[in-house]
């Protein structure tokens, strides 16, 4: 490991603790008056003055301040009672639970800066060089151990309950053969998209196969293939399907599950990802996160062990 990698560690192992705080802040707002109050200042702050001053510069010309502007947004909007009732109407959300209210502000202001980020730049993201195996290991674990804070482990559930409401079980067969139908659907989905983005968007294709490149070069080997379809299927999984798609619904967690697939730019790999992220969410929510996990898995390292060839 690297010194990057332990610089990467070191941010990570912070944001974490960070997140566990801020978990056990929301979760205590539940019973606590002021806690409750509290959140409304920790979110309405910086979500007015990101919106201010994120309006003044995007007028001026800057990209950042579209940036901003649209985390200020998504910040400052689910602070709005009206605006959580109609968000409960169509999605598993209570309305009335400080901890559904901080969780939409994060998911709002997360898709408000990916959405930025792609209106200002549409072309496939470069991760910026080739992307190490340590550097996939942090990002994984990271994302399983987000899942879990999310779900309040150590906070209001142990380890049991927590992993329950994840809805990770052990698979049955028929879970198993949910699965791997689904992975003939995402892979024959995810071609389509792959087929009309060669067709009508040659350039934009050349730029998804070389992203694509760098984010798997450390596993471009059987075992490293599998490394990584476990490990982007579970992180993912558990925090998207598992933590986040039962209190927010499938379409927000669609949406975000596709925005931050950025190294595919806006195209139609991008409108394919968003339908198998559709079709994850509906494993998810008839045969539980253990089969969409799978399906991911296979996905993953079925498609890394493709770019091989």
């Amino acid at each position: 490991m690297g010194t990057d990698d332990l610089i990467l560690l070191a941010v990570t192992l912070g944001t974490l603790a960070v997140a566990f705080g801020l978990a056990y802040w929301v979760f205590r707002a539940a019973s606590d008056r002021s806690a409750r109050v509290g959140l409304y200042l920790l979110f309405g702050i910086p979500g007015v003055l990101l919106t201010v001053v994120g309006a003044a510069f995007a007028v001026h010309g800057s990209d950042g301040g579209w940036t901003a502007l649209a985390v200020g947004v998504g910040l400052c909007l689910p602070l709005i009672p009206a605006l959580r009732r109609f968000v409960a109407a169509w999605t598993p959300m209570d309305s009335a639970s400080p901890v559904d209210m901080a969780g939409l502000c994060v998911v709002l202001a997360v898709i408000g800066v990916l959405f930025a980020s792609y209106v200002l730049s549409p072309d496939p993201a470069s991760a910026g060089g080739d992307v190490s195996v340590a550097e996939l290991l942090i990002q994984f674990l990271a994302e399983i151990a987000f899942a879990y804070i999310l779900v309040g482990l150590l906070i209001t559930r142990n380890f049991r309950q927590a992993t329950a409401r994840l809805g990770v079980i052990t698979p049955t067969g028929t879970m198993i053969a949910v699965a791997t139908f689904a992975v003939f659907v995402a892979l024959v989905v995810v071609v389509a998209g792959g087929v009309a983005t060669n067709l009508l968007q040659p350039d934009v294709s050349k730029e998804i196969d070389e992203a694509t490149k760098e984010i798997t070069s450390g596993v471009q080997n059987p075992i490293g293939a599998v490394f990584f379809g476990l490990g982007a299927g579970a992180g993912e999984e558990l925090l998207l399907r598992g933590a986040i798609q039962p209190r927010y619904g499938l379409i927000v967690t669609s949406v975000l599950f596709a925005l931050l697939h950025n190294q595919y730019g806006i195209s139609f790999v991008l409108l394919s990802i968003f339908v198998v992220g559709l079709m994850l969410g509906l494993e998810r929510k008839y045969f539980g996160t253990t089969t969409s996990f799978l399906t991911h898995a296979i996905f993953n390292t079925i498609v890394v062990l493709i770019g091989q060839k």
